[in-house]
């Protein structure tokens, strides 16, 4: 069955490096070549910033195909096609597709990981679909990583911040150059909120390669709640995102939209970016599963995410929060618990424990020096906890949810299918 051929790829290793998916897609003819893609590397806001281009390209009509990770509810999410996961059947498909390549090149190369599978799929798809954008999100880094094979007309690096570390290096300088290594020669790379040192190594990327950088705070930027350049000013208060940093992705998104616009022979129609942020929408970051009381879920997977997530929540003057944690042991939860202990001595956090498709979760064991703490507990079912505070009649109590995305993905899968308890 291909589905359990896919499912057993998830067991190999991944393996960094460009030769091996070089060799996959010149098998299936390069389909890459013919893409204009927009290629988004970054620690923090990749994929709120690729929904945000997908919703602005389908807005001016334009037929969009996105690749992202991880998923939610559904594998079929990382290959979308103007916004909606692909289909059953097409997936598949595709899938068929590498698996085929695969035994041919199996002698030389083995078995195909799990995301060279996904992207060479999503080369294929987007080829297939004759996209007029593809909005490709990195899935570790950016040099070394398996999307990196493409000729994007944009490129963008979000944010930096330590994440990865075994992979990336140990430092912000070492990492950023990790990401720089998308930027291509001749193209425009969109630059978001970074440190200076970070963006005297993009720069520096740049200059080597020929291409051009549009940093956030001097070609464009965020302004009383509105994008700016030299040409445009787009309000953003109609922001469907929620959270304190996504006029700051919003911002990002619109000028690197505007750049492949540009660079494809195209303008950008204002009223359609108005349109695309009251709609747009990105599951498992500040999103709200009741409202009464508040019960949010928001994917805070490593330490910038962390001290964003502490001001969304700081944000909420007078609320009586608890926070439930839960991450994987490979993660930096240690140091993302002492984060939180330090920045919300208020709030009371519940750690908790999942079971994530690959990895595993912490463990009353692995958190036991925090249980001290009178402000720190731990509890095993995720499940309970949210139940509780979800039936509770306490409209001044909120519940934020956080951690890996793997536990917030397996959160809103469970909360999708809860029978809540009767009264």
């Amino acid at each position: 069955m291909i589905q359990e051929w896919l499912k057993k790829s998830e067991s190999i290793p991944r393996k960094h490096g460009l030769y091996r998916m070089e060799a996959i897609i010149e098998a299936l003819g390069n389909p890459e070549r013919g893409l204009k893609s927009i290629h988004i590397a970054g620690t923090n806001g990749k994929g709120s910033t690729a929904a945000m281009v997908t919703a602005f390209a389908k807005a001016h009509g334009l037929r969009v195909g996105t690749f992202t990770s991880p998923h939610m509810d559904s594998i079929r999410e990382r290959i979308q096609l103007d916004g909606v996961p692909l289909e059953e059947e097409p997936f598949w498909q595709a899938a068929s597709v590498i698996r085929e390549v695969e035994s041919r090149l199996f002698e030389e190369w083995e078995a195909f990981n799990y995301f060279e599978i996904l992207t060479a799929m999503m080369f294929v798809v987007f080829q297939q679909e004759a996209v007029d954008l593809a909005i490709i999100e990195v899935g570790i880094g950016g040099l070394l990583d398996n999307t990196n094979v493409g000729h994007p007309l944009v490129s963008v690096i979000t944010t930096i911040g330590l994440d990865h570390q075994d992979l990336l290096g140990s430092t912000l300088e070492e990492i950023t150059a990790q990401k720089a290594g998308i930027i291509k020669a001749g193209q425009q790379v969109v630059v978001g909120p970074v440190t200076r040192e970070c963006m005297d190594v993009i720069r520096g990327v740049a200059s080597e390669k020929g291409a051009t950088v549009q940093a956030f705070g001097e070609d464009f930027s965020l302004v009383e709640d509105s994008y700016q350049d030299n040409e445009l000013t787009i309000p953003l208060e109609q922001l469907a995102l929620k959270g304190a940093f996504q006029k700051e992705n919003a911002t990002v998104a619109i000028r690197a939209f505007r750049e492949w616009m540009e660079a494809t022979g195209r303008s950008v129609q204002p009223e359609c970016i108005d349109a695309a942020l009251r709609v747009v929408s990105w599951p498992g970051r500040m999103e709200v599963l009741q409202e009464t009381p508040l019960v949010i879920i928001d994917g805070a997977h490593n330490l910038p995410a962390i001290e964003r997530l502490v001001q969304n929540m700081t944000a909420h003057v007078g609320k009586k929060q608890t926070l439930l944690f839960s991450a994987l042991t490979r993660k930096d939860s240690q140091q993302m618990l002492a984060k939180l202990q330090e920045a919300l001595p208020d709030v009371n956090i519940i750690l908790t424990s999942f079971h994530p498709s690959k990895g595993q979760s912490i463990a009353r064991s692995d958190v036991e020096a925090y249980l001290d703490s009178r402000k720190i507990s731990y509890e095993e079912s995720f499940e309970e906890v949210i139940d509780r505070f979800a039936s509770s009649t306490d409209d001044e109590s909120e519940l934020w949810v956080t951690g890996s995305l793997y536990f917030i993905a397996e959160v809103r899968h469970w909360w999708k299918n809860r029978k809540p308890k009767e009264e």
